[in-house]
């Protein structure tokens, strides 16, 4: 009997991630093998984990970068050794949604890392081949390995039609809004302010090109946000995911203006809706990217968006568990990756 090669793995265990020996992935038909060299600790895994979303023995991680390291049957135009970034869900192609080409909506998706299907919380990980895209030359190891946040904030800004000359809020300096408000200044944006209470954040959010950064819960914050910027913001990002901000963004966006919700909650959140209807604000949820995984490796590559600033620390598989209960609680931490 062929003797089956195991790897090391983090493992959802109830309340805890645990470093145990599984099964090495072997790549089946259309199938491609990667050996992870960095996985990001995404927030929704945070949020998730917490509220006990995840199946005992799941293995998470779904912002893998590595290289190829197994070919299988079928799968042409991939070699051992070619860098590679791994889309994290590959759409069914045959709903509505997919036929329309909102892939992100495809009813019958299949995901990485988020509970289903193994991630990249490990030393490989097994994809479809469709779900592969090269990295450039210029990309560092680190930088591609924030491909996925970045198109995760494209996707909230391509979703929010910026006009040249708009000028937007975003709620919240964590990864993915400070990629956003990187994004506002590629796609335009004229002015872009951002809230944020943690220092760091705060601090690197105006390196990154915020034109003025604010502190959450000022009974001014409004009258402070149109003095600085010049006027109410055409757009508000919700990037923090907490339970006042929702609101919060109602009550600085402009008459007809719009409120993009990016932030992961799994809890309620309240509203007062005749501020909403005052102002007849829209609100546009958004969820994953479409098609912007190909976008976001070229601004990386002509170096476009700083991702690498990001990066607060890179961890061990032991250290998964002890990280992502960390990040529950309030912290100055931004990206955290994963180093299998």
């Amino acid at each position: 009997m062929e003797e089956t090669t195991t790897m090391k793995a983090a493992v959802v265990r109830q309340t805890d991630i645990r470093v145990e020996d599984v099964p090495q992935p072997q790549a089946g038909p259309g199938e491609v093998v990667i050996q992870v060299r960095y996985c990001g600790i995404c927030g929704s895994d945070v949020h998730r984990f917490a509220a006990g979303g995840f199946p005992d023995g799941a293995i998470l991680g779904h912002e893998p970068y590595g290289v190829v390291a197994e070919v299988g049957e079928g799968v042409t135009g991939w070699r051992g050794g070619e860098r590679v970034v791994v889309i994290a869900y590959d759409p069914c192609r045959q709903c509505r949604w997919c036929q329309q080409g909102e892939y992100q909506l495809c009813l019958n998706k299949y995901w990485i890392g988020l509970g289903a299907n193994p991630g990249a919380f490990a030393g490989y990980v097994k994809a479809r081949a469709t779900m592969l895209l090269r990295v450039p030359d210029p990309v560092g190891d680190r930088a591609a390995a924030l491909t996925e946040p970045l198109a995760v904030a494209l996707h909230a800004v391509r979703t929010a039609h910026i006009n040249l000359g708009d000028t937007a809020v975003v709620i919240g300096a964590g990864p993915i809004g400070l990629l956003v408000t990187q994004c506002l200044r590629v796609a335009g944006a004229r002015a872009v302010g951002v809230i944020e209470g943690a220092p760091g954040r705060a601090e690197l959010a105006a390196r990154l090109g915020a034109d003025r950064v604010f502190a959450p819960g000022s009974d001014d914050l409004v009258a402070e946000v149109v003095r600085s910027l010049g006027a109410e913001p055409d757009v508000v990002f919700e990037c923090a995911g907490a339970v006042q901000t929702l609101q919060d963004a109602a009550e600085l966006v402009r008459p007809h203006g719009k409120i993009m919700l990016v932030g992961v909650s799994m809890e309620p959140v309240p509203i007062i809706p005749i501020v909403w209807g005052r102002k007849e604000a829209a609100l546009k949820a958004c969820i994953a990217y479409r098609d912007e995984f190909p976008l976001a490796l070229e601004l990386l590559a002509r170096d476009q968006v700083d991702v690498e600033s990001l990066i607060s620390d890179v961890v061990s598989l032991k250290d998964i568990g002890q990280a992502v209960k960390a990040l529950q609680k309030p912290h100055d931490q931004i990206k955290v990756l994963v180093e299998p």
